[in-house]
């Protein structure tokens, strides 16, 4: 059947998961765990990553180049999240992140997600995760914009860190922000607050795993063994 106007039919599986942390009320909109996900949202995560040596010889969408001189990879000036696990390294570049904001990903053995938010300018890379089993996140189409004390000191413990695709390190915006639900349990996370805000898992916090905001030719360098995510169609989404 058909829906009019902003009603939308919830994800199959998975309602509105209720069970507000008590931040919530304090951000917002307050109301976010009375909504279901939101699948019309239009940004797809990234579920079954691709990565390569570089981006040469791949066709790769002008959207995912940032305006970056379209040469035979990925240019030295693109920005990364540069992540290093048991002695692998890999970079996330920045233009896809902003597409996306979502990735599912190993590396070296562990399971791990890395987000961004273009609105806040907020990246956060974490273990993936929920109640001790690996776990797939998905982008639930909401934002929740924390009370400001919280996202301020989110930034300052670590847990999310300033970037820009245009400009690589940047400040944090506290703004409506991503949230993302689980698939295990379709808790929501805040994606600025690395926490659960609502569902089963309200309250829980995520551990944040060290990252780098650098330009590919800078990580490259630093890690002449790194590979790179690329872009759809090779790495698979939502």
């Amino acid at each position: 059947g058909c829906t009019g106007g902003d009603i939308r039919p919830p994800i199959a599986g998975f309602p509105a998961p209720e069970n507000p942390d008590s931040t919530v009320i304090h951000g917002f909109p307050g109301t976010v765990c009375g909504d279901p996900p939101n699948p019309f949202i239009g940004i797809e995560a990234v579920l079954d990553p691709a990565v390569g040596p570089d981006w040469d010889g791949l066709g790769v969408a002008a959207k995912y180049r940032f305006g970056y001189e379209v040469g035979p990879g990925l240019s030295a000036d693109a920005y990364v999240v540069g992540v290093e696990r048991n002695g692998a390294a890999r970079a996330y570049p920045l233009s896809i992140l902003w597409w996306h904001e979502v990735v599912n990903d190993t590396l070296g053995g562990d399971p791990v997600l890395v987000t961004y938010c273009p609105i806040c300018q907020s990246g956060m890379v974490a273990e993936r995760r929920v109640d001790g089993t690996e776990a797939v996140f998905q982008v639930s189409g909401h934002l929740w914009q924390p009370p400001a004390v919280y996202g301020f000191a989110s930034v300052e413990e670590g847990r999310t860190f300033g970037a820009s695709a245009s400009s690589g390190e940047a400040e944090v915006r506290n703004s409506g922000n991503l949230v993302l639900y689980d698939e295990e349990t379709g808790s929501y996370w805040s994606q600025l607050l690395a926490k659960a805000i609502c569902g089963s898992q309200s309250g829980e916090q995520m551990r944040i795993l060290p990252s780098t905001v650098t330009t590919w030719g800078e990580w490259r360098e630093a890690h002449p063994e790194t590979d790179a995510l690329l872009p759809p169609p090779w790495s698979k989404t939502a």
